[in-house]
């Protein structure tokens, strides 16, 4: 999204997916507020409210321990370069359609000088594929949900399988749970229940929980500290990071209780959107409170039309346009995170509708 299109979408009374943030300083004036603002400031990390927020997501995934990182990029490269030096191996698996494997160029082999071994197409990979892998492994890599694919999770029985593949194999399972609040939202299980299935686990804070940015891996003891001498070589080192812990704290305490509530709201839209011929949701039934859709058009015309309807008519529908896997079409994403309001699915229906036809005519 350029600047001109975040203003835009400000701009719109109504707003489907992925609701703008507040401006800068209603969000700095509401984080001081906050109970965990009064607390000492931390000093890389130490202490204030980072700690909290370390302590409280932990026992949340019920982890013995957890490290805080300004960037889920940095995290993972930690986690991958800890587990590949301690096994003296640089094989790992990814999907190639995680964010390992598409948004972070190519930062697995190029940065951490790792090999990944790539499983699976267009849904998340099974237990059964892991059986054709020949070559030791440093970790086995599960993105929860897999983005790129239309906010997939595989079967929670399979997820089972998968983690009792690498046990029973002594290979360390990472989730990448970016979205694992989503996840566990969908699963409609507690996030630890999902988090002991894996040995290590990361979780971002600034999607599903709106916060300002920042991460934390979770895991053993041994294998936490295991991280900070890598956490220092990646440059993931902050003088201090309060401003993240104490926006980090107020989404699990706010809007992680109400992520149940927007799958709902999504699995909803997407029932609600099979009537128009022209629309195809993917998946039929959302796993989590985010899906695709997408519409006969290109991303260039689609966004240009976008742009007018939304000044037309003050609605925000979609973000960005992409390609679709179906021939004269492309994808835009849904992303429900306001589940509030009874009547919004009935606005986004009849606004999704109104786009098809709009012109700028």
């Amino acid at each position: 999204m350029s600047t001109n299109d975040r203003e835009l979408k400000v701009s719109c009374s109504f707003v489907l997916s992925r609701l703008p943030p507040l401006g800068a300083q209603q969000t700095l004036t509401h984080l001081a507020s906050l109970p965990a603002a009064t607390d000492a400031i931390d000093v890389y990390g130490e202490g204030g409210a980072v700690a909290q927020l370390e302590a409280i997501t932990r026992q949340r995934l019920g982890k013995p321990s957890g490290l805080f990182f300004i960037k889920g990029v940095t995290a993972q490269l930690c986690v991958l370069r800890a587990l590949a030096e301690a096994r003296n191996c640089r094989n790992i698996v990814i999907h190639p359609l995680s964010h390992l494997g598409m948004d972070e160029a190519s930062a697995v082999e190029r940065v951490a000088g790792l090999q990944s071994i790539r499983l699976g197409h267009h849904e998340p990979f099974t237990a059964a594929m892991l059986d054709t892998v020949t070559e030791p492994l440093a970790a086995v890599v599960v993105e929860l949900p897999l983005r790129r694919a239309g906010y997939l999770l595989p079967d929670l029985d399979e997820l089972r399988a998968i983690s009792a593949w690498c046990r029973a194999r002594d290979v360390p399972l990472h989730f990448d749970g970016a979205r694992l609040w989503e996840a566990a939202a969908g699963y409609g299980v507690p996030e630890a229940e999902l988090a002991t299935l894996a040995d290590s686990v990361y979780v971002s804070y600034y999607k599903g929980l709106g916060g300002l940015g920042g991460a934390l891996v979770a895991g053993s003891e041994d294998f936490i500290r295991s991280l900070r001498v890598w956490k220092t070589r990646y440059g993931g080192d902050l003088f201090t990071a309060y401003p993240y812990a104490l926006a980090a704290l107020d989404g699990l305490e706010r809007r992680a209780p109400k992520l149940p509530a927007c799958v709902a709201r999504a699995r909803a839209l997407a029932e609600a959107l099979k009537p128009l011929s022209r629309v195809h949701v993917h998946p039929q039934r959302p796993d989590t409170n985010a899906f695709q859709i997408w519409l006969p058009g290109t991303p260039a015309a689609l966004t240009e039309r976008h742009r007018a309807f939304a000044a037309a008519r003050g609605q925000w529908l979609f973000d960005r346009f992409g390609e679709a896997p179906l021939d004269g079409h492309a994808m835009a994403e849904i992303q429900i995170e306001n589940a509030d309001d009874a009547g919004a699915n009935d606005d986004a229906v009849e606004a999704i509708a109104a786009f098809l036809d709009f012109s700028r005519v």
